[in-house]
């Protein structure tokens, strides 16, 4: 008998024990409920307070060369005069005096790194050709290439600067003297510019981009690098195949309006006749290709361009693309 009511006894115990727990259990889950909403800064399981970076951010933080030059006033010689370059088609012609006022332009091309800053900084989606990362950093420094005329135009203003006009990019690209090159009127050769050659491997690795610091032996009289070659460069002009028959030699705007606008200076994949600093080619502003890029300008001096040593007379607000692709179609 005593063994049996010991038994039964121990069997009363565990069932105060389940019931226990129980209640245990059921208070704990009232008390979390009832637990204030706000973080526990004792903690010692607190979040971190940075989060790597991702690629693309890692890639928009490497510094890149950059800077202006300035191009100071005065007049030179633009176009092309058949007598002395066989290549001059008659959209150059006729060569003419024109003045430009001072101006700064970019020493170099638009990289890939900088244009992912744009990117990161409005989120206009990337260019076609990146990849997903968004490009490898091998090509970090390669100008940026697949730009219609209006991202470029977007991207200069949000970097409060502007598209350079036909007329400056000329005079930036040769100076005052009428040369056909940047650095003279001799063909371009294998250490002045990313061109296209006789005998060249063109498809050799695809795009063959340059970085844009590189040819320094081919650079402008006044320190422009890439103004032949490397990638063709939109500017501000719609194209008129007239135009330099129409007298207009004082800061030319170009044309009030057209269908195609001027891309000037040839790229890694065209001879070098078409990379002349007078050559004139141009395309849909919508026209997105792996032979153009492009560079800004900005009027006067600002204090920011290096003075060149020829001797002659903050950030913008984001742009909206689309917009502006509505307004200058009008």
């Amino acid at each position: 008998m005593f063994g049996l009511r010991q038994v039964e006894g121990q069997a009363r115990s565990l069932v105060d024990l389940k019931q226990y727990s129980w209640i245990v259990v059921l208070c704990s889950l009232l008390g979390l409920m009832a637990a204030p909403a706000w973080a526990d800064h004792e903690s010692s399981k607190q979040p971190p307070l940075w989060t790597p970076q991702d690629e693309a951010e890692r890639l928009g933080a490497m510094e890149v060369p950059g800077g202006m030059t300035l191009v100071p006033a005065g007049s030179f010689l633009m176009g092309s005069d058949p007598r002395k370059d066989r290549a001059a088609g008659p959209q150059e012609q006729p060569q003419h005096q024109v003045y430009v006022d001072t101006f700064t332009i970019d020493r170099f091309e638009v990289s890939n790194v900088a244009y992912l800053r744009f990117v990161l900084g409005t989120g206009v989606p990337w260019p076609k050709f990146w990849r997903e990362n968004p490009f490898p950093e091998k090509a970090a420094l390669h100008p940026v290439i697949n730009v219609s005329w209006y991202e470029a135009d977007a991207y200069c203003r949000w970097a409060g600067k502007r598209l350079p006009t036909e007329a400056e990019w000329e005079k930036a690209a040769r100076g005052v003297d009428g040369r056909i090159f940047p650095w003279g009127n001799e063909p371009a050769g294998w250490i002045k510019s990313n061109i296209a050659h006789p005998g060249s491997k063109r498809g050799f690795k695809y795009p063959p981009l340059a970085n844009i610091n590189r040819y320094d032996k081919g650079t402008s009289p006044y320190g422009v690098y890439q103004m032949a070659g490397n990638v063709s460069e939109w500017v501000s002009d719609w194209f008129d195949p007239e135009y330099y028959r129409q007298g207009h030699d004082k800061n030319p705007p170009g044309p009030k309006n057209g269908e195609l606008k001027v891309f000037r200076g040839g790229s890694w994949n065209e001879d070098p006749e078409v990379a002349r600093s007078a050559g004139r080619n141009a395309g849909p502003p919508d026209r997105e290709s792996y032979l153009t890029g492009f560079r800004c300008a900005k009027s006067g001096d600002d204090g920011n361009g290096e003075a060149s040593n020829i001797d002659q007379d903050s950030t913008a607000p984001t742009v909206n693309v689309v917009s502006r692709m509505t307004d200058d179609m009008r």
